[in-house]
């Protein structure tokens, strides 16, 4: 796999442990997408509160849900078959932005006790995401 040097750290890293990070997160979208799926109330809880109680809510949240599936499922597909897997994870990165800048937007009605959480994930995920897709392929 040979090495490449971090571009904030300037210290050397395998390769797979990019390729790693990047199916770790591809793993945890697929299982964030199934649970907003199967139990949008539930999980949607976490993030938006009580308003996952409506079912009309909880239509966008499965739509939510089925983008982060397709997402890691993609992501997945493509590393197991060794197809280029820097376009899904790029995108993955993109919709991590936006859901941190969205909940970011909104964490005074959603509360800092759950907006929190959301946001530190989703920049951990986007800015990892970034990072290993330089060199996942």
């Amino acid at each position: 796999w040979g090495t490449t040097t971090g571009p904030l750290t300037g210290c050397d890293t395998a390769r797979m442990d990019h390729y790693q990070l990047v199916r770790a997160i591809a793993v945890g979208r697929v299982a964030v997408g199934a649970s907003l799926i199967a139990l949008p109330g539930f999980a949607g809880k976490q993030w938006i509160g009580d308003a996952a109680a409506d079912r009309r809510t909880r239509v966008i949240i499965r739509a939510f849900g089925v983008r982060d599936l397709a997402l890691g499922a993609g992501t997945l597909q493509a590393l197991d078959t060794g197809q280029p897997a820097r376009p899904w994870v790029v995108m993955g990165a993109v919709s991590d932005v936006v859901d941190l800048a969205a909940t970011a937007f909104a964490i005074r009605a959603l509360g800092a006790r759950r907006a929190l959480p959301v946001m530190l994930v989703a920049a951990g995920a986007a800015v990892g995401g970034l990072l290993a897709s330089e060199h996942v392929d």
